[in-house]
């Protein structure tokens, strides 16, 4: 920087002073000035220094990005004594090699795979095509274990992250824990679906107040087809099928034409095979029964809940007995109504994927294996 004494003279008078004498002091202003060109170069010079810090904000939440495309680091997968920087998209995250290494061999040989050792104080980057948000899931599971307490609901998102990645990077643990997961909400046994207790608390939806079962159908659906977890599929298609209405609202964006076409053309033929396996029984004689205590009672009831439950015929997802079904029936007659609706349920679930054109469920599931 260049700098000019306001005093400058051709002539240097004489600047000795007396012991005990002091030189007089010039206000600020008059000690130096500053032309307009080196305060360009001094503003420059202090950008270019900034640029240079590669400044990160470490409490970005994962999957957001800043204005102007930095690399992020958050804070909770930064780990300062860290020998390995694993990036994907713009997010950087500092772990350890050897639990990477212990927890996944695909994870292990491409660690082993690393030729040029780049990175933040010369840290070794391990770059992944993964989305970044993904990513964040699998690490938060594997680096602090109360991220997702095993009995805490989770959301769609993490559980779809640790299918994807556990299938992808052979992480077994969490591949499978993922998948019960969406087995109880979308379930291949009978039992299972009947359940209503269990079969969303371990799931968190999108909005607790507004369930946009939807989404979380079409999800599933185009997680199953990729995964080729197809006994996910006559579930998901069922529910679909119970809920028309979610097909022609804005919630299916990805799912294939193929997959809605199956869903809608089986949506008939269930509402009447529904109708006639589980509720079939109140067209027979098998009501009234020959012990039946109130026989012209019953038959006359029988009448009116066979007009009033399914003509016309109206697709419910409900496969269990319901106590209603039954009142008005005397306790002999609601006995043989609920076995053959029972029976009947068991015969509608067996046959459900073969609505949709898919294997029986065993098959399905031999090869989930």
């Amino acid at each position: 920087m260049h700098l000019k004494n306001t005093d400058d003279h051709q002539d240097s008078p004489d600047t000795s002073l007396p012991a005990d004498s002091s030189p007089p002091v010039k206000p600020d202003s008059q000690l130096f000035t500053l032309d307009a060109t080196h305060l360009a170069v001094l503003v420059l010079a202090l950008a270019q220094c900034l640029l240079n810090l590669h400044l990160v904000d470490k409490y970005h939440k994962p999957g957001e990005t800043n204005t102007k495309g930095q690399l992020i680091q958050p804070s909770d997968i930064w780990f300062e004594d860290g020998n390995l920087i694993v990036q994907a998209e713009n997010m950087q995250y500092r772990v350890y090699k050897g639990s990477l290494s212990r927890i996944s061999t695909v994870f292990k040989t491409n660690i082993e795979n690393i030729t040029t050792i780049k990175g933040v104080n010369e840290i070794p980057v391990l770059r992944l095509s993964d989305s970044a948000n993904e990513v964040a899931h699998l690490f938060r599971a594997i680096f602090d274990r109360w991220s997702y307490p095993e009995t805490d609901p989770l959301p769609f998102d993490a559980i779809a992250a640790f299918l994807g990645l556990g299938h992808k990077y052979k992480i077994r643990p969490f591949y499978d824990s993922a998948l019960s997961r969406l087995r109880v909400a979308f379930p291949s046994s009978l039992e299972e679906y009947i359940d209503e207790g269990t079969r969303t608390k371990r799931i968190v939806f999108s909005d607790p107040k507004n369930v946009q079962r939807g989404e979380l159908l079409v999800d599933t659906i185009l997680l199953a087809r990729e995964l080729g977890l197809l006994a996910l599929l006559p579930s998901a298609f069922w529910f679909a099928a119970t809920h028309l209405g979610f097909l022609t609202r804005n919630h299916t964006e990805g799912i294939s034409d193929a997959d809605r076409n199956i869903i809608m053309s089986a949506a008939k033929p269930l509402r009447v095979a529904h109708a006639d396996y589980l509720f079939g029984w109140l067209d027979t004689e098998a009501v009234p029964v020959a012990d039946c205590l109130t026989p012209e009672g019953c038959r006359q009831k029988k009448v009116q809940y066979s007009l009033a439950l399914w003509k016309p015929p109206g697709l419910s997802p409900v496969f269990h007995w319901r106590p209603g079904a039954a009142q008005g029936l005397c306790k002999q007659c609601a006995t043989i109504g609920r076995k053959h609706h029972d029976e009947g349920a068991k015969r509608l679930w067996d046959e459900l994927p073969s609505f949709f054109g898919l294997p029986p469920w065993g098959e399905l599931l031999k090869e989930e294996e």
